[in-house]
C-alpha cells in the first residue's frame, strides 16, 4: 500500500511538472487570449442564435428565465448590463428563426474555431480538416451546447417544481429535501461536464476514446467553478475595475472572466494531453523490458 501510495505520488508530480512546462511550451496564455478575443464577440450571437431556438418552443416567457439561469454563471458584476443588452437584441426573438439564423450561427461559431486550433496546438496535431469541414462541425457543436444548455436548464426548472411540492408534501422531512436539491445541482455540473467532454473530444483533429479526456475534463469543472467564485469575490471586495475603467469596467470584467475560462479549458488539455504521453511511454518501457 505505502509503495502504491509513493509511486502515485511520483507520478503526480511528474504530471503536475510536465503541465507546467507544457503550459509554457505551448504558449497557453498567448492562445487564452485569443479564445477570450473571439468568445467575447460570439457570445452574444449565441445567445441571441439561443433566444431563437427558445423562440420556438410552446412556452411563453421561456427566455427570460433561461437567460437569469444562464448569466448566474457570469461574473455578478456584469449579469445586469449583459441581460439588458441581450434582452434588447432578442425582443422579436421568433423573427430569428430565419435566414439571419445563419449569419448569427457563424458569429457564434468563431469562438469553437479558435478553441478547435488551440486544442490542436496543446494536443500536437496538424489540422488536415478542410475549413468547410471545421466549420460545419463548429456549426454543429453550437447546436449541441445550446440543446445542453436547454435541457439542463429544463432539468433545473422542473427541479424546481418538485422542490416547491416535496416542500409542501414533507412535513418537515428537510433530508429529502435537501438530498434532491444536491441531486439536481450536481446533474447540472454533470452536464457541464458532458458539454466539456464532448468538445474536447471532438474539436481536436485527434482521435481517442472519451475516458481519456476525463482527467481534464474534471480539473476544467473544478477549476471554473472555483475561479469563477474566487474572481466574484475578488471584482466585489478587492478590484478597482469601476474607478480604472469606469463604464467599460463592466466588459473588462467580462473578458478578464472568459480569459481565466479558456486558460482553465487549455490547462484540462494540457493534462490529457501529457497524461496520454506518459501513459504512451509507460507501454513502451514495459514491452521493452517483456522483449529483453
Amino acid at each position: 500500500m505505502a509503495g502504491w501510495t509513493l509511486a502515485a505520488s511520483l507520478s503526480l508530480r511528474e504530471l503536475t511538472q510536465r503541465v507546467w512546462r507544457g503550459v509554457f511550451a505551448d504558449d497557453i496564455t498567448d492562445l487564452a487570449a485569443q479564445m477570450s478575443y473571439y468568445f467575447v464577440l460570439s457570445i452574444f450571437p449565441f445567445l441571441i442564435f439561443l433566444a431563437a431556438l427558445v423562440g420556438t418552443l410552446p412556452f411563453t416567457g421561456a427566455w427570460n428565465g433561461v437567460l437569469n439561469w444562464i448569466l448566474l454563471y457570469f461574473p455578478r458584476q456584469s449579469q445586469a448590463m449583459v441581460f439588458q443588452i441581450v434582452l434588447s437584441l432578442t425582443q422579436d426573438r421568433k423573427g430569428f428563426l430565419s435566414i439571419g439564423l445563419i449569419g448569427t450561427a457563424w458569429a457564434a461559431s468563431s469562438g469553437l474555431l479558435s478553441l478547435m486550433s488551440a486544442l490542436n496546438g496543446v494536443y500536437e496535431v496538424k489540422e488536415t480538416r478542410s475549413f468547410p469541414k471545421r466549420l460545419g462541425l463548429a456549426f454543429l457543436m453550437v447546436f449541441a451546447l445550446a440543446s445542453l444548455l436547454l435541457a439542463t436548464f429544463g432539468l433545473l426548472t422542473a427541479g424546481n417544481w418538485l422542490d416547491q411540492r416535496l416542500a409542501d408534501r414533507s412535513m418537515g422531512l428537510i433530508t429529502a429535501l435537501v438530498l434532491w436539491r444536491m441531486t439536481r445541482w450536481i446533474t447540472s455540473i454533470v452536464l457541464l461536464g458532458m458539454s466539456i467532454a464532448i468538445l474536447d473530444r471532438t474539436l481536436p483533429n485527434l482521435r481517442r476514446p472519451l475516458r481519456r479526456t476525463m482527467p481534464g475534463v474534471g480539473f476544467i469543472v473544478l477549476g471554473w467553478l472555483l475561479s469563477t467564485s474566487g474572481f466574484n469575490l475578488y471584482a466585489q471586495y478587492l478590484g478597482t475595475f469601476n474607478k480604472t475603467y469606469g463604464v467599460l469596467s463592466v466588459f473588462v470584467i467580462l473578458m478578464v472572466w472568459i480569459y481565466l475560462s479558456c486558460l482553465i479549458v487549455l490547462a484540462g488539455a494540457e493534462i490529457n494531453s501529457e497524461l496520454s504521453k506518459m501513459t504512451r511511454q509507460t507501454r513502451t518501457a514495459i514491452e521493452v523490458r517483456a522483449s529483453a
